[in-house]
């Protein structure tokens, strides 16, 4: 999925049309005068087919203008049998006017009665990405562009095409309980450093970024286990959901990497009052490779990004492990039971407030509570889809770790999407 990462200046007048025009079709949407910006779990589900559609329209030093689609699918599939979760499909396709392509889709699809349960992805990316080396210090890679420029970034630049597919296939075993198989295949290839990156200093870091590979291909396959009381998968106002998941990568399935991968995810969403929710998440994420040999870039464990403790460029923070930590709050603008005159209205509305921390180690490192870096930020919701539940996500945050953006600089991130973070 793709992340914005821009000054809140410079987007401020674009952010504000995507938010009239979409205000616009959710009211058009509207099934009656009392939807509000929550409805219950055992809404009826959408019609077969239905869509909710949504233009992708930005601006950031990164993509510069881009222009595209956000959507979900809500087929019935099996939802002739009582106790069906409604499955989704999501899609996002983007151009932009530097020239970059994005196409991804994640699905999640029940069959009747829950017994199957089908998860994953499937990306297609030309897009600049960056390399901020390994560790929690980014600020410390300091390097200049140009000989004599006094500007500066943290990271290298670096242009690479990349094809993934990530399916998951697992059983109900027990109420709420799944467990089957999952594989992962990447392949990146094209890769290309940004000219206007090059030129680095002599005995700069920018031979210690580039020795993380990069290209090759990734092929890995391991368990899926998942427990799932969530009442609403899209945007829950109670439920667990914890997984553990694991793979191996190895050439005997044609990776040109191997190592191990174990993740653990953890959220827990309570209802104090009314519709607000407070959903907290924790992440583990562990891999190992033979003789201690570097895991390729797309294979560390990462932090940052659209859903991952947002306000940092994903990759700012990357090793072989990570650990984190996420809290949100979110509440309607309006009580339910109002009548007052822009009642209709308000009630598709809603704020939130998170934050998150997390922190990246080396497999000969052990966890330094002063290592942990921290993001906070706060957003705006708009119901998109009464019956599924699904809101338009504006986020801001900000990334709290000094010199994350280069010498007295901290990152900040702006993100549009639909549903949830987690």
């Amino acid at each position: 999925m793709i992340h914005y990462l821009t000054r809140m200046g410079s987007i401020r007048l674009l952010t504000c049309i995507v938010v009239i025009f979409s205000l616009n079709i959710s009211l058009l949407n509207a099934q009656s005068p009392g939807d509000s910006i929550t409805v219950q779990a055992d809404t009826v589900p959408p019609p077969k087919g239905s869509f909710d559609l949504l233009p992708a329209i930005s601006y950031s030093p990164e993509t510069q203008l881009t222009l595209g689609i956000i959507g979900y699918y809500y087929p019935t599939w099996g939802m002739d049998k009582p106790g069906t979760t409604q499955s989704n499909l999501n899609f996002l396709a983007v151009y932009t006017t530097a020239r970059q392509l994005i196409f991804e889709t994640n699905w999640e699809i029940f069959s009747a009665g829950n017994t199957w349960r089908y998860r994953g992805g499937a990306f297609y990316n030309r897009f600049p990405d960056r390399n901020y080396g390994l560790g929690n210090d980014a600020g410390l890679r300091v390097q200049e562009i140009e000989e004599g420029d006094t500007t500066t970034v943290n990271y290298l630049r670096f242009s690479v095409q990349r094809v993934t597919v990530r399916p998951v296939v697992v059983r109900r075993l027990a109420p709420n309980f799944y467990g089957g198989l999952q594989a992962e295949f990447e392949t990146q290839y094209d890769y290309q450093e940004v000219p206007d990156q090059l030129g680095y200093p002599e005995g700069s870091d920018s031979v210690e970024l580039a020795s993380i590979p990069v290209m090759g291909t990734r092929m890995g396959i391991g368990i899926n286990l998942l427990y799932d009381s969530r009442d609403n998968i899209l945007n829950p106002l109670n439920g667990s959901y914890l997984e553990f998941s694991n793979h191996f990568f190895t050439d005997l399935l044609g990776s040109d990497f191997t190592y191990s991968s174990y993740r653990i995810d953890i959220r827990k969403f309570f209802n104090p009052i009314k519709n607000h929710t407070l959903a907290l998440r924790a992440v583990g994420n562990w891999r190992f490779s033979p003789d201690d040999e570097q895991i390729p870039l797309r294979g560390l464990s990462r932090v940052g990004g659209r859903d991952f403790v947002r306000g940092y460029f994903f990759g700012t923070y990357q090793d072989n492990h990570v650990l984190a930590a996420e809290a949100e709050y979110r509440l309607p603008f309006w009580p339910e039971d109002t009548d007052a005159p822009l009642s209709k209205f308000w009630k598709r509305l809603g704020v939130v407030g998170f934050v998150g921390t997390a922190q990246t180690y080396g497999p000969e490192q052990d966890l330094r509570i002063d290592a942990f870096r921290v993001a906070a930020g706060g957003g705006l919701r708009v119901l998109f889809n009464p019956q599924t539940r699904v809101n338009i996500r504006i986020d801001y945050a900000l990334g709290l770790a000094p010199n994350s953006n280069g010498p007295d600089s901290r990152q900040t991130g702006l993100y549009f999407f639909l549903a949830e973070a987690f």
